[in-house]
């Protein structure tokens, strides 16, 4: 397939995700309308008096529901478009199997959040907002955390890379940005996908080096040093750190608007308090609301911190070439809108578009 062809193709792909994309949004909205206008979610918090039992099962089975309402969307995006476009490995068996686990994930730690979550809201009273905007920011640090060795190896083969010439190269990247790592591990993705990608994760003890072996496979030496000097450059710029800044700020301000919300919708769908868990379709609609408004802004921080790990990583790297062929290969194996629309990356996308970053490397100049 010639490059244009391959370009039609991704802008034909990321058309469908972005339409699929509206679609779950107003489908989340519906499912939540329901659970609330139906008597669902009242019904269900009165199944037993014990606040924390009534709350565990409550989480338990919208969680599984809204799982099992979404399947046929998740299956569409997740299975058949990826057979479509001839990126997926996997049989139906597998993708249903990852989708159990997936769920089983899900329902750990979404039973735990709401838990802690109604918990606050019923010993803190009005400053409800600022105490789960703490919780939720320990629980992203933890989370982030035990990622790379609680969560992926549950989907991901994780084993330590024997390339030594690779783990050398990139060991001595890490020391040169002052990052400390446990190990290079390569991350068996092709028995899913024949997409690339690469990961710095982990904090402290937990940080490692994670290399799809779709990028091993395909990626020379030099292609694979600029991708991970790009993970690494966040590294050095402390981006993880602010992201966590940044979320937690945003977390704070909407948790503030939705209390205000709450505090003139509750009465008027028959609610007395914010901690009563029949209202939790209010709490996840005014949460999700703010998510969607705030989104572009978060892309916008994003791509400002992505740009300068790339530039970063074309001062470490000192290979401009090398960086440039890694974009291209990623458009290509990813299937990647080299160019998407300006209104739809400024409004879904917290990467620059491999385009922009391609002129970038074709502009960089040493210092």
């Amino acid at each position: 397939m010639t490059d244009s062809l391959r370009q039609q193709c991704a802008r034909q792909y990321e058309n469908i995700h972005n339409v699929l994309f509206i679609l779950e949004i107003f489908y989340t909205a519906a499912l939540l309308v329901l659970l609330l206008a139906t008597g669902t979610s009242r019904y269900l918090s009165g199944l037993v008096q014990n606040p924390w039992l009534a709350t565990t099962l409550y989480a338990g089975v919208v969680i599984v529901g809204m799982k099992l309402a979404f399947l046929p969307l998740a299956w569409f995006g997740g299975y058949f478009l990826e057979h479509r476009y001839e990126l997926s490995n996997q049989s139906l068996g597998a993708w249903l199997w990852d989708e159990a686990k997936s769920l089983g994930v899900g329902l750990a730690l979404g039973v735990v959040a709401l838990d802690v979550v109604y918990c606050l809201l019923r010993l803190v009273g009005g400053w409800w907002w600022a105490a789960v905007g703490g919780f939720f920011l320990l629980f992203g640090v933890v989370l982030s955390a035990l990622f790379p060795v609680l969560i992926l190896p549950i989907f991901y083969k994780l084993q330590p890379l024997e390339n030594e010439s690779l783990v050398k190269k990139l060991s001595d990247l890490a020391r040169r940005v002052g990052a400390k790592v446990l190990g290079v591990y390569r991350m068996g993705m092709s028995e899913k996908t024949k997409k690339a990608n690469a990961a710095f994760a982990g904090l402290g003890a937990t940080k490692r080096i994670i290399l799809g072996d779709t990028l091993l496979n395909h990626f020379t030496e030099d292609e694979i040093e600029v991708v991970m000097a790009h993970e690494m450059a966040h590294y050095r710029h402390g981006d993880l750190w602010r992201m966590i800044a940044w979320s937690t700020m945003t977390t704070f301000v909407g948790l503030w608007i939705t209390d205000g919300v709450l505090r003139w919708a509750l009465p008027r769908c028959g609610f007395e308090r914010v901690s009563d868990l029949a209202a939790f379709p209010l709490l996840a609609l005014c949460l999700f609301g703010f998510s969607l408004v705030v989104m572009p802004l978060n892309n916008v921080f994003s791509r400002w911190r992505e740009r300068l790990a790339d530039t970063e990583a074309l001062e470490l790297t000192r290979n401009p070439d090398g960086f440039i062929r890694a974009m291209r290969k990623l458009a290509e194996q990813n299937l990647a809108d080299l160019a998407p629309h300006p209104v739809i990356e400024f409004l879904l996308h917290d990467h620059p578009a491999l385009a922009r970053r391609i002129t970038l490397a074709e502009q960089w100049r040493p210092s």
